[in-house]
């Protein structure tokens, strides 16, 4: 395993242990600023390092990958999200959730934040799906 792949699994924990630590303790808004920033720094480096890495079969996979989720995952996340509107249940669900934050923000404003949060969620799984898919059918 390469220096590079073996950091951004480290870098990936990294931010997995930053969420769970922003959303149990719910720190100081700047503290939530410069990790969202380091997090998307992350994501920058990733993706260049993705595209001027030397292994041209990962290069592929991930621009499958990377395909796929924009061209299915958009339109299932959307598909869920009209569901999700459109499902009396799902919806007071998501305001009891909504209800009990301590943050002091507004339900409709944790409410989206959740909605954009499963969208993410959904986009990563297909990603992860298309990525495994293609090794599978090369291999």
């Amino acid at each position: 395993m390469t220096i590079s792949t073996q950091s951004q699994i480290i870098a990936s924990i990294v931010v997995f242990l930053g969420a769970a630590y922003i959303w149990t303790f719910a720190p100081p808004f700047f503290v939530t600023v410069i990790f969202t920033i380091l997090c998307i720094l992350w994501s920058g480096w990733i993706f260049i390092s993705i595209f001027r890495g030397t292994d041209e079969p990962y290069s592929a996979s991930v621009r499958y990958a990377m395909a796929t989720a924009s061209g299915v995952g958009v339109p299932l996340s959307i598909a869920f999200v009209v569901l999700m509107i459109a499902t009396p249940a799902i919806q007071g669900m998501i305001t009891h959730i909504a209800m009990f934050g301590r943050s002091g923000l507004s339900s409709a404003a944790i409410g989206f934040g959740m909605g954009v949060t499963f969208t993410i969620i959904v986009l990563c799984a297909v990603f992860f799906i298309s990525h495994l898919a293609w090794w599978v059918s090369k291999r």
